[in-house]
């Protein structure tokens, strides 16, 4: 029985080790998530940063990370459906699309014209701003 001790170690070790590396990765999915969660949340306020694919970020680290965290972000109202429907049809409605591309180019230009100073200054948001227009359109579009 002694000796038989470390050979039973030994064989559950790479066992522990694989639940060791599960459980690290499940805490850098959740890590990963909340600091996409918080770009979505300053891509609320500023239309540099688009909040949708930071949320869709979010909701996929959320998934591999912790079903209590993603299932928190599904039951959000606002973001909610948004995830729903990415999830189910790998897209976004038409009509979310065209809200998000109205706010962010509200947003940008009364941003260049009456906030931004500078020519360079509304060249870069302007320019990040198609950036994020070109990467909504290429989302597949769900019919509503």
């Amino acid at each position: 029985m002694i000796f038989k001790l470390p050979f039973q170690i030994i064989s559950r070790m790479p066992e522990e080790r694989g639940r060791l590396k599960e459980s690290t990765m499940k805490l850098v999915y959740n890590i990963a998530g909340t600091i996409s969660l918080l770009f979505a949340f300053i891509g609320i306020i500023l239309p540099v940063l688009p909040t949708t694919p930071f949320i869709l970020i979010s909701a996929a680290c959320y998934y591999k990370g912790s079903k209590k965290l993603h299932n928190w972000l599904l039951k959000n109202p606002i973001f909610g459906p948004i995830i729903k429907d990415y999830e189910k049809h790998r897209g976004m409605k038409k009509t979310t699309k065209i809200k998000a591309l109205l706010i962010m180019w509200s947003a940008v230009l009364a941003s260049s014209f009456f906030i931004l100073e500078t020519l360079l200054m509304r060249a870069i948001i302007i320019t990040i701003a198609i950036i994020g227009t070109i990467v909504m359109i290429r989302v597949k579009t769900i019919i509503d």
